[in-house]
């Protein structure tokens, strides 16, 4: 790990790394405050993506969308520099505590289609929603992150014709085939969150990745109402409006689906979800806290000096 500064950027952690390069956290000093960097190392050949993650998500302000504040070289290596959130992705909320109640994972999918909205409007789409590009902080605000292979309409793709983008659990069936990818296919992708986050499960499975590409492709998956313990229909009828096959018979934007999940949680719903987001992840927090309390283990006890 690098010590002191990166640019005007002081090191505090390294929070992880991986092919690309690493992410540190660190303080930028002028402004006094915590900022997360991605750092994208010479050797990994993905400059091009780093690039157009910097241009792309400087473009987008919205609430729901991770705070883009710098991008800078120094030394060969390229440096992202965003909003810290305190607070754990989405991969990690289902892994402790889905199946989800409906009420709470249509907030946190009226707030990832709401950075959508955001992104279409400007003509960018996504291209991998996933668990792990959504936020949630301790004050129960989802953020949309990671916009290394967002595609911007009318530029040149950063991928040859028919390669597929995308992580494939979540991907819809044209961005598996390697077909053409357009917002409807980033609404597909969060009718698949909607899903595991209502289910605890990934409506397509396979054996390795081509197995699932080919179970998406078929488009046949268990009902999310059967598979939820809370049984709801109202939240089913939007995941599977969202989930159709044929992009023509989905959600015609992100602002439609974005109606449809206003009005399933109504305004009562809509006003409570961040305080309810909140309690979930300090209840995740606890439970946490009590599991490292349990596994510690117990003083060895002795009388009179003996064992």
């Amino acid at each position: 790990m690098p010590k002191g500064f990166l640019g005007r950027y002081r090191i505090v952690d390294e929070l992880g790394r991986g092919g690309m390069g690493r992410i540190y956290t660190a303080v930028q000093s002028s402004l006094d405050r915590l900022v997360v960097i991605k750092q994208m190392s010479p050797e990994c050949g993905a400059a091009a993506r780093f690039d157009n993650e910097a241009a792309i998500a400087s473009r987008l302000q919205h609430p729901n969308v991770i705070e883009v504040f710098d991008y800078f070289k120094d030394g060969g290596s390229s440096y992202l520099v965003m909003e810290f959130v305190d607070g754990m992705d989405l991969a990690a909320v289902i892994g402790r505590q889905a199946p989800l109640h409906p009420r709470v994972a249509a907030g946190v999918a009226r707030q990832v289609c709401a950075a959508l909205e955001c992104a279409h409007r400007r003509g960018i789409i996504h291209r991998d929603i996933k668990p792990r590009n959504v936020l949630i902080s301790r004050e129960g605000m989802v953020k949309l992150t990671d916009f290394g292979v967002a595609r911007e309409t009318g530029r040149p793709e950063l991928t040859t014709a028919g390669m597929v983008v995308g992580t494939p659990f979540y991907m819809s069936p044209e961005q598996a085939s390697g077909g053409t990818v357009t917002g409807s296919s980033d609404l597909y992708s969060l009718g698949v969150l909607l899903y595991e986050m209502v289910t605890a499960k990934k409506p397509f499975t396979g054996s390795d990745g081509q197995g699932v590409i080919a179970s998406i492709c078929r488009g046949r998956y268990p009902s999310p109402f059967w598979r939820s313990p809370h049984h709801d229909f109202g939240l089913s009828r939007i995941i599977r409006r969202a989930m159709k096959r044929k992009a023509a018979q989905r959600y015609r934007s992100a602002g439609e689906m974005l109606g449809a999940l206003d009005r399933y949680l109504g305004w009562k719903g809509q006003a409570t979800i961040g305080l309810e987001l909140a309690g979930l992840l300090a209840a995740i927090d606890r439970e946490e806290d009590a599991e490292t309390v349990v596994q510690q283990p117990a003083p060895r006890r002795t009388t009179g000096g003996k064992e």
